[in-house]
């Protein structure tokens, strides 16, 4: 997008401050939060004991030991108050394995992923969401799009997410004609688990000044990038109008 090659991107304020970090002021902004709550979720065996967030500090976590989501999963247990997990360094797709095998007791990512988790653990798993009022992502827009345009894409995007809301399996057919491998019944199953996290209450792509100043120190902090100034992360003229 800052080379001009695009106008918009959907993506998460994690991978957009990585961008930022490494290559300075970018000439494009968000105008639209999609993921308004964080979805960054423990996994566990439907039968295990652990049932709140409270209860997974202290515990064994099956994971890469640079994971950028045990960075957030960290992150998120500190902003609750909690302590730390144990780290058991495991491959990415060998700990739900692992966990299942009661050598962890959790693995940590987001909560839509549990179809998957559930799939390389070979038995009944699920979430123990952290719930931290976050935004996790959104649409970007180039600077050089007048806020007209932009608007209109903003508005496209939420009737998009309201249009699946009232008919989850609509794009189920060119989902398994790009991807033949994927499983409808699965990407259903995700979609339900992220629903909760994109209608939280306000209108879709809305947004507030004050979450995002939060989310931009917390993710920053999480991953040790610099946090920007936040009219350089968001624009606040669209914000503010959403917000009205």
């Amino acid at each position: 997008m800052a080379a001009g090659g695009a106008d918009f991107c959907l993506t998460s304020v994690t991978h957009y401050l990585t961008a930022r970090a490494q290559s300075g002021v970018l000439p494009a902004r968000f105008v639209s939060v999609v993921v308004r709550r964080s979805p960054m979720s423990a996994f566990v065996p439907a039968d295990s004991a652990l049932a709140v967030p409270a209860d997974l500090a202290g515990r064994r976590l099956g994971a890469p030991e640079q994971s950028r989501l045990v960075k957030e999963f960290r992150a998120a247990m500190a902003a609750l108050g909690l302590a730390q997990p144990e780290l058991v360094p495991l491959d990415y797709g060998l700990a739900p394995a692992a966990m299942a095998r009661r050598e962890v007791d959790m693995v940590c990512d987001f909560v839509d992923l549990l179809p998957r988790i559930r799939r390389q653990a070979g038995v009944a798993v699920r979430a123990v969401p952290l719930g931290l009022d976050v935004y996790s992502s959104g649409l970007v827009a180039a600077d050089r799009l007048p806020d007209e345009l932009v608007s209109r894409m903003r508005a496209a995007v939420s009737a998009a997410l309201e249009a699946q809301r009232r008919d989850p399996e609509a794009g189920l057919d060119e989902l398994a004609r790009r991807y033949p491998d994927a499983d409808p019944l699965e990407a259903l199953e995700g979609w339900s688990l992220a629903e909760p996290n994109i209608f939280t209450g306000p209108a879709p792509g809305s947004a507030d000044a004050g979450t995002w100043a939060r989310t931009i120190t917390h993710l920053a902090a999480a991953h040790g990038l610099p946090a920007p100034e936040p009219d350089t992360v968001f624009r606040r003229e669209l914000v503010d109008v959403a917000t009205k």
